[in-house]
C-alpha cells in the first residue's frame, strides 16, 4: 500500500510540474478564425514593395509577410528573438534557419506541401518601412487572404488551407 501511495504521489507531482512547463508542444494562444466578412479590407496596392511583392507587418508586432501573386504564395516571418513556441523539428536537408518562416501556396506546388516551414538563409523580405496591417484587417493578393488578429496573422487560400503565425503559436493546415 505504501508503494502505491508513493507511486500516486510521484505521478501527481510529475503531472502538476509538466503543466507548468514553458516548452509545451501546444500553442498558448488560440489560432484566429477565418477573417470575418466584416473585416476591414485594405487596398493591396498600398503595400507594394516595388519588386512584385506586397509586404506588411502584422499590427506593429514581430511578424511580417510578403504576398506574391506570381507565383501565388505568401511567406510570413517571425522575428527569431520573440519566438516562445517550441520550434518544429528541422528538415535534415535545411542548412539555414528553421522554424521562423512559413509559406502558404494558393495551389499544390510541384514539390512539398501547400503550407509548410521554409528553410531560410536570411530574411525573405525586409520589414523596415513596411506598412502595418491593423488588427481586424485583411489583405488579398491573388488567391490568398491574410488577416491580422492582434499580433497573429492567419492566411487562407481559396481551398480553405491555411497557416497562422505569431510569437507564441503557429498552425499549418494542409
Amino acid at each position: 500500500m505504501r508503494k502505491l501511495l508513493v507511486l500516486v504521489t510521484v505521478l501527481v507531482t510529475t503531472f502538476a510540474l509538466s503543466a507548468c512547463s514553458s516548452n509545451s508542444d501546444q500553442p498558448t494562444s488560440k489560432v484566429p478564425d477565418k477573417p470575418p466578412v466584416s473585416s476591414n479590407k485594405v487596398n493591396a496596392a498600398d503595400y507594394q514593395n516595388g519588386y512584385g511583392g506586397f509586404v506588411f507587418r502584422v499590427a506593429g508586432g514581430s511578424v511580417w509577410c510578403t504576398m506574391n501573386s506570381v507565383p501565388n504564395f505568401v511567406l510570413c516571418e517571425q522575428n527569431e528573438v520573440d519566438v516562445t513556441y517550441k520550434l518544429p523539428e528541422a528538415n535534415p536537408t535545411c542548412e539555414g534557419a528553421w522554424g521562423y518562416q512559413v509559406r502558404l501556396w494558393a495551389y499544390q506546388p510541384s514539390q512539398g506541401k501547400i503550407a509548410d516551414w521554409y528553410c531560410s538563409s536570411g530574411l525573405y523580405s525586409d520589414p523596415a518601412g513596411a506598412f502595418d496591417l491593423p488588427s481586424g484587417s485583411s489583405i488579398t493578393v491573388g488567391d490568398i487572404t491574410c488577416y491580422a488578429a492582434d499580433v497573429i496573422v492567419r492566411c487562407d487560400n481559396l481551398k480553405g488551407q491555411f497557416m497562422a503565425l505569431g510569437s507564441d503559436l503557429y498552425s499549418l493546415n494542409n
